[in-house]
């Protein structure tokens, strides 16, 4: 007998109360497909199974200061099929948990889904942005959202020319290098506000509002 996406939604908030969880799988075509999605739902609530013990292990007063009511993390994903697409929609960690969310939720996709893509549709944070690089290698932006001084634009197609996920990063490590660093930045803010990016161009200096990119989940070993 399959499971369910309705199963697993069912006893999710319960289970691990630390985590807002959104998972959508749709496409299944035949058996291999069903198999493929149980072992995924396997694979997830099991890494979830981490997540929650590692959250037991704050103290208490850590514990409380994560988001609101205790959530430590938000995790949106759907997984396409028919596509063969898994959309990151969102992923934020609002404590200092021992957990490396990422790393972990990838290692879990890639055994179920090397051959798809991953797709994020709003990437906003400097550290999500060069995880995903990391271990990947480097996405291709598909469109961008960008906030200068005075006003916002939306760059897709022939208006992408030459601007590329490498180069974000670098405009961005420059950005706070001017502004005493990274770290000083990430103090700032605190748990689960992303660290913004930039964008250095004919327009001057704006900030990356969001951007969507794609890269193949077997882009690297």
């Amino acid at each position: 007998m399959h499971s369910s996406i309705q199963d697993f939604a069912d006893k999710a908030s319960g289970r691990w109360p630390c985590a807002t969880i959104s998972l959508e799988i749709l496409g299944e075509k035949n058996e291999e497909d069903f198999e493929r999605r149980d072992r995924f739902l396997k694979d997830f609530s099991g890494f979830l199974d981490g997540l929650q013990e590692e959250f037991r292990r704050l103290p208490e007063a850590d514990r409380a200061r994560c988001g609101m009511r205790g959530i430590a993390t938000v995790i949106a994903v759907k997984v396409d099929m028919a596509k063969k697409e898994v959309v990151l929609n969102k992923l934020y960690k609002y404590c200092h948990i021992n957990y490396h969310l990422f790393t972990g939720l990838l290692e879990i996709i890639r055994q179920n889904f090397q051959e798809y893509l991953l797709i994020v549709p709003s990437l906003r944070g400097y550290q999500l942005a060069k995880e995903i690089r990391r271990f990947l290698g480097m996405p291709e932006i598909e469109c961008i959202y960008l906030k200068g001084d005075c006003d916002e634009r939306l760059l897709m197609g022939e208006s992408l020319a030459g601007l590329t996920v490498e180069t974000v990063l670098a405009d961005t490590e420059k950005h706070y290098r001017e502004r005493g660093g990274l770290q000083k930045k990430a103090d700032e803010l605190g748990s689960g506000l992303e660290v913004s990016m930039y964008h250095q161009g004919n327009e001057g200096e704006e900030e990356v509002l969001w951007m969507q990119v794609k890269v193949a989940l077997s882009s690297r070993s």
